[in-house]
């Protein structure tokens, strides 16, 4: 979701340059309002991540695989701001194929497309997707607490998704989020949606972070960016991992917006390389736009959407082998 902050936040500095008093009086209202917003979420239930190596990862995958003859399948969505569109063709290309995950689990954007895949059919997730707008769920918050609210993102979640509780969903659904306080990596397994989604996709210091239970919680790609592990914890013996995020880095320019994304980018992708790559099957798709910013029209989101939907139609006579098919 950074790429909505983004896009709001430039178009707002670009007005305040042309009238200096308004960034004053906008000072000022950030002084005056720094404890306007508090995000407190103490009902949602979390769980430990437990972060394993790729070689003990892929042990414990061999062990469960031969266990059973019905394996269950997992998607794990990344984060990566408005390239999430391409998750929508993964989701396409597996329709096709008559594939259905038995477990998904998302960080960030990947936490949206986790909980629509989970609540509806495809072609309701694609409708959805093509129907939606950034102003739905960009709250401006003035505070020091961050930019964004964040709870505009919740309510559409909500609506969007049409369930009360992550339990009730009827795909095994984890949402990751991390834990600022303790330094972990966190999924939650129950609890309201929206306010699950909205932590996993609280980018700090531009959402207002998270309480819970006297914790701080930010976006969960910081430590996980595409939730391989904690599908495995959910009972995955294959895991599908959808990185639509370090194939391509942010354009880099000499403006603090850009050297930001490319930092998030960097230290995000190298951190989480080896937890990506303990996935039976890694899609890394090459997002059209490199921008992280832009959404756009059909036309963007098509293209986007198509991108996705290649990686996973390539993938397909592997991930049929490993189900047995």
């Amino acid at each position: 979701m950074t790429s909505l902050v983004i896009k709001s936040l430039v178009m707002k500095s670009i007005t305040i340059k042309t009238k200096p008093h308004r960034l004053i009086t906008l000072l000022m209202l950030v002084g005056l309002y720094g404890c306007s917003t508090v995000n407190e979420y103490d009902d949602l239930t979390a769980v430990d991540i437990a972060m394993m190596p790729t070689a003990e990862a892929a042990q414990v995958e061999q062990v469960s695989s031969l266990s059973t003859d019905n394996p269950k399948l997992a998607i794990a969505f990344g984060g990566g701001a408005s390239r999430g569109m391409m998750h929508l063709g993964v989701m396409k290309a597996l329709e096709e194929a008559g594939i259905k995950a038995d477990i998904v689990t998302g960080t960030s954007v990947g936490s949206i497309a986790a909980a629509l895949y989970s609540s509806h059919e495809y072609h309701d997730v694609e409708r959805k997707m093509f129907e939606f707008a950034e102003r739905e769920i960009v709250d401006i918050n003035l505070s020091r607490k961050g930019l964004i609210k964040g709870k505009a993102l919740a309510k559409w979640v909500n609506k969007h998704t049409g369930y009360d509780d992550i339990s009730d969903l009827p795909v095994t659904t984890g949402i990751v989020a991390t834990n600022l306080t303790q330094q972990k990596a966190v999924m939650f397994t129950a609890g309201d949606i929206g306010e699950a989604v909205q932590t996993s996709s609280s980018v700090p210091g531009v959402f207002v972070p998270i309480y819970h239970n006297e914790d701080i919680l930010v976006d969960g790609g910081v430590l996980s960016l595409v939730p391989v592990y904690a599908a495995r914890q959910l009972g995955a013996d294959i895991v599908i991992a959808v990185d639509v995020f370090c194939s391509l880095p942010p354009p880099l320019k000499y403006t603090a917006v850009d050297t930001m994304a490319n930092t998030f980018w960097m230290q995000s992708c190298i951190a989480t390389k080896e937890e990506i790559d303990s996935a039976d099957i890694v899609l890394a798709p090459v997002s059209p736009d490199p921008s992280l910013v832009n959404f756009g029209g059909s036309v963007e989101r098509t293209a986007a959407m198509n991108v996705g939907y290649e990686a996973m139609k390539q993938a397909l006579p592997a991930l049929k082998a490993k189900l047995g098919q």
